[in-house]
């Protein structure tokens, strides 16, 4: 019997902007602009490939999960998310038109890490 259970790993991440959201039962505790903008993020800088894939080929392979039609969704980089997931799949399919991220230089990235020393 299929569960409806989809277990992701990477694929829906989306840091979210405070414990509480990070923490909350269900991903719809956050906006949908928030969960938006911040699943875009989390694709451009863990996946930093997708600005270079083929977007119709990439967009088969997000069919098969539409196809599927989860009744959950576990992520390794998102509260678990239920109910309907086309704003999910549809934020995905928008990753490879994203915005590059593009990190901290050295200089800012020691700036940081001294923010985070004993006082």
């Amino acid at each position: 019997m299929r569960s409806g259970v989809c277990f992701s790993s990477d694929c829906f991440g989306a840091p979210m902007a405070a414990a509480d959201l990070a923490q909350a039962e269900n991903v719809r505790a956050a906006s949908p602009d928030e969960l938006r903008a911040a699943q875009l993020l989390w694709a451009s800088v863990d996946s930093p490939w997708i600005h270079n894939v083929d977007t119709s080929m990439f967009a088969r392979s997000v069919q098969g999960i539409r196809a599927f039609n989860p009744t959950w969704i576990f992520s390794s980089h998102l509260p678990p998310a239920t109910g309907d997931m086309t704003s999910l799949l549809d934020t995905l399919l928008e990753a490879p038109s994203a915005d590059v991220f593009t990190g901290p230089d050295q200089a800012a990235l020691e700036a940081m890490l001294r923010e985070f020393e004993p006082v």
